[in-house]
């Protein structure tokens, strides 16, 4: 969209919302009173639980998006990341080198890009009141739900640890005290199948349950020839909920149990080859493939091969051959059970509430690391070096000893030689699994006392799991395997009040203190080929020693604490119009990283750390009939979590470390109006400027002892588009039969790099072939914006209760990314991995 264009929307939009601010101000006494306006058919009243208590949306000094279950149904939000669509300043990546079900969070350029069992989220998931901790499980898919909805800024007081970007509060539906049932199919084109049902039954006066499961696959997307079937497809998405509510009479106590299981399998990420480096990688004898996406990365030697086999941009064509079945499978498996049990005792002016919970989960992924079969070039690192190391080449002994013993040449030759001195494949893939299980246990005490409303409590989480690669580089001159226990407390303690000075006017304060603790023990060796008792390995005091010999051990741990804290007021002027300020900080965890790291870098990082400003108002106008809502906000972020991804020597990694300082600054505006009888529009529009601080970024591209350093805090802040906007319209009719609505909506997102990297500059040492490669592998890691059109059309009957719907997604049929993965001056190619092309398709409800 033309920048200007924006600007004049979000100007005009301003200045609309001003106007009615003043004139809000100025009729004050002339506007009925809500529920009066409510009777007249405006907005209805929204209530959220952004502060852990039931409160009206408009009355709320957060920004906050909220969804209820006829939103879902009508924007088509099946799963976490298809949010992204309804909220400003969400942008969600998914896929990317992690499986299917992991999520890539970030609000307001807050995010972390490569969260896994050790790094956490910026922006925290929160089903049912539990903190889901593992990210590599944050895709859930939606099933029976009450809200979901989307709090932007920091969220630390009530909310605990990693919400320094939002959160995302996500409610099911509990049983209710009538008998109903529910039952939906669904087909649609590639083979799309669905089905799902519900059943509410009160067992007594005093207990009710309610269960509700689905299952569904599809075909895939992405057209593979390489591998003789389409990628992307779901083979298995069963999702099984149950709820018991029991309320015992003549008692104030509730007690809630859900228990959840998941049951995913797909057959693997597509990948869209965005860029290749002809100085690592060569043309294969059949052809390389590359989509018109992209062609712009393609260099004038290898455009005539690329030219002649140019491709659409839903084609993949990976196939990696390590030898390794379930690496060259290309597969994503998601396994998840948990149970969580909710006790509430209201004791008249004090409720208290205990939230106990166990998640357990599995998953694995394989992925094709460049994107289609190609070549080495023979002269290429790692390549050269095993030359180098088997020719024994003195300068280089002592690296080669370093990296394969004190006899480099015949151990080279022994495990590698089919591979050396030239390769009829140059393919990189790996294959992880993850195994978590996580406790947690949450007490709030909340209640008022005149002019005071006060909330505290009490909050303990531990995990434990594993985690491992196995890596396949440069058609098997490196297999290593990465191989890591963890395990990681948290307790925290926390209390926040809200005085009203008058009717009008409110002051809240809150405090929260975290403490962390997190182990690790990493087991990685040099291959996965040889005999288990053969590996050798390569971390820790018995690095260079085989399993038989001596136990691979290298033991860490680290201990963070940190506060967080909100402090603001809000201004009732009045029925119409809501004003808030506030400031706050909190705290992203530190962690540790599984896999190998490179000096300068290290194998912990520290606790990322947020402190914001916030000013919002909220209105309703035209007797509700118009709702703006505004939030200007700053944001100061030190010890950053940035990703690296590397390959030294021929060790392929990705790590975590702490980057620097950004400053991020903006503005939010959602909308919803009633146009006319029926009608429902509504819109968001975001602004985003996110800057690294100039200094505070120096990484060491020389050594120890003849540092250089380059400035990189002139990169892109990762995950940080300048600008989202949605805007959506339905219109429902009235029939003697039931009724008819018509829903479309359409998203946008704007340019967003998700990696980058500086080159040292020719006057510090940098060549000018390492400058060019950078900067084709930055361009080449930005996803391109684009908008998303979706509709759909329903018709409900009244009987029997049946709803006919038929919908689209993608209508456009646009070309999209998810998420980058850019080695391209390691491994030699830059991929992205490709959005759903248009789908359609058709549902049938009946409830009962």
């Amino acid at each position: 969209m033309n920048i200007l264009n924006i600007r004049a929307l979000f100007l005009t939009s301003t200045v609309l919302a001003a106007g009615l601010v003043i004139s809000g101000a100025a009729q004050a006494q002339s506007v009925p009173a809500a529920e009066e306006t409510a009777d007249q058919g405006g907005i209805a009243e929204i209530i959220v639980t952004a502060r852990k208590s039931s409160e009206n949306i408009q009355s709320v000094p957060v920004a906050v998006t909220a969804l209820s279950a006829d939103d879902l149904a009508s924007k088509q939000v099946f799963e976490v990341t298809d949010l992204a669509r309804t909220a400003p300043s969400l942008t969600i990546s998914t896929g990317g080198t992690g499986p299917a079900s992991i999520v890539y969070l970030a609000i307001r350029g807050q995010a972390q890009n490569s969260p896994n069992s050790l790094s956490d989220s910026s922006v925290g998931i929160y089903m049912d009141g539990v903190y889901v901790a593992r990210p590599i499980v944050g895709n859930l898919g939606f099933l029976d739900m009450a809200s979901a909805e989307v709090l932007r800024g920091p969220q630390g007081t009530l909310f605990g640890r990693n919400t320094t970007g939002g959160a995302l509060n996500l409610t099911s539906n509990r049983p209710s005290n009538e008998y109903e049932g529910m039952l939906k199919v669904g087909f649609g084109n590639y083979n799309y199948q669905s089905i799902e049902g519900m059943v509410n039954a009160p067992v007594s006066d005093e207990a009710g349950i309610r269960i509700a499961g689905r299952y569904g696959k599809r075909d895939g997307y992405f057209r593979n020839n390489k591998i003789g079937y389409p990628q992307g497809s779901i083979d298995k998405d069963l999702v099984l909920r149950g709820t018991l509510v029991y309320a015992p009479a003549e008692s104030n106590l509730k007690f809630t149990l859900i228990g959840d299981l998941v049951r995913y399998a797909d057959d693997g990420n597509a990948t869209a080859v965005a860029a290749i480096n002809p100085g690592v990688l060569s043309l294969p004898a059949y052809g390389a493939f590359i989509n018109s996406e992209f062609s712009q990365f393609v260099t004038a030697a290898q455009k005539p091969a690329f030219t002649a086999a140019n491709s659409k941009w839903t084609d993949t064509f990976s196939r990696p051959q390590t030898g390794d079945a379930e690496i060259d499978k290309l597969q994503n498996n998601n396994d998840v059970d948990a149970i969580a049990g909710t006790i509430e005792w209201d004791l008249g002016g004090v409720n208290i509430k205990s939230i106990t919970a166990y998640r357990k989960s599995f998953t694995n992924d394989s992925l094709d690391l460049q994107g289609f079969p190609t070549t080495a070039v023979a002269s290429s690192p790692p390549i050269a070096f095993f030359q180098a190391c088997v020719a024994g080449v003195p300068s280089l002994l002592a690296a080669c000893q370093g990296a394969f013993g004190p006899n480099p040449g015949p151990t080279i030759l022994a495990v590698v030689s089919p591979y050396i001195p030239s390769l009829t494949t140059a393919s990189s893939a790996f294959i992880s699994t993850y195994n978590n299980k996580q406790f947690s246990e949450e007490l709030q005490l909340s209640g008022s006392s005149g002019a005071l409303d006060w909330q505290t409590g009490v909050y303990y989480f531990k995990e434990s799991g594993d985690e491992q690669s196995r890596a396949f580089v440069f058609g098997g001159i490196a297999a290593a395997r990465t191989l890591s226990d963890y395990s990681s407390r948290s307790a925290g303690t926390y209390a926040q009040i809200n005085y009203k000075v008058s009717d009008a006017l409110r002051v809240t304060g809150g405090f929260r203190y975290t403490w962390d603790k997190r182990t690790i023990d990493r087991r990685s060796t040099d291959t996965w080929r040889k005999p288990d008792n053969l590996e050798v390995c390569t971390v820790g005091p018995n690095s260079g020693k085989t399993a038989e010999a001596a136990p691979c051990s290298a033991p860490g741990s680290a201990s963070f604490k940190y506060p967080a804290w909100t402090l603001g007021a809000d201004y009732r002027v009045n029925d119409q119009l809501f004003l808030y300020a506030k400031t706050s900080g909190a705290s992203m965890s530190g962690g540790f990283n599984s896999r190998f790291v490179p000096v300068p870098f290290t194998q912990q990082f520290s606790p990322e750390k947020v402190r914001d400003a916030e000013f919002g108002f909220k209105g309703d106008f035209l007797d509700r009939r118009l709702r703006t809502n505004m939030a200007f906000f700053y944001a100061k972020q030190s010890n950053v979590q940035r990703i690296v991804n590397a390959l030294v020597g021929t060790s392929l990694t990705q790590f975590v470390t702490n980057a620097g300082k950004v400053n991020a600054k903006g503005f939010e505006f959602e909308g919803t109006a009633l146009p006319w009888g029926g009608m429902e529009l509504t819109g968001s529009l975001s602004y985003l400027d996110a800057k690294y601080v100039r200094g505070s970024r120096n990484e060491n591209q020389g050594t120890a002892s003849a540092p250089v350093f380059v400035d990189r805090a002139g990169e892109p802040v990762t995950q940080a588009p300048k600008w989202t906007w949605n805007i959506g319209a339905t219109q429902t009719f009235e029939t003697s039969f039931g009724d008819v609505s018509l829903h479309a909506d359409y998203a946008y997102i704007a340019d967003r790099a998700m990696d980058a990297a500086t080159a040292k500059p020719l006057a510090q040492g940098g060549t000018q072939a390492n400058i060019d490669a950078i900067a084709i592998a930055n361009a080449a890691s930005i996803v391109k914006g684009y908008g998303l059109l979706n509709g759909r059309i329903a018709i409900n009957l009244d009987s029997p209760d049946i709803e006919l719907a038929f919908w689209g997604r993608n209508l456009a049929n646009q070309a999209w990314f998810t998420n980058v993965f850019n080695n391209y001056t390691g491994l030699g190619a830059t991929v992205q991995f490709q959005g759903a092309p248009r789908t359609f398709g058709a549902t049938a409800t009946i409830k009962f």
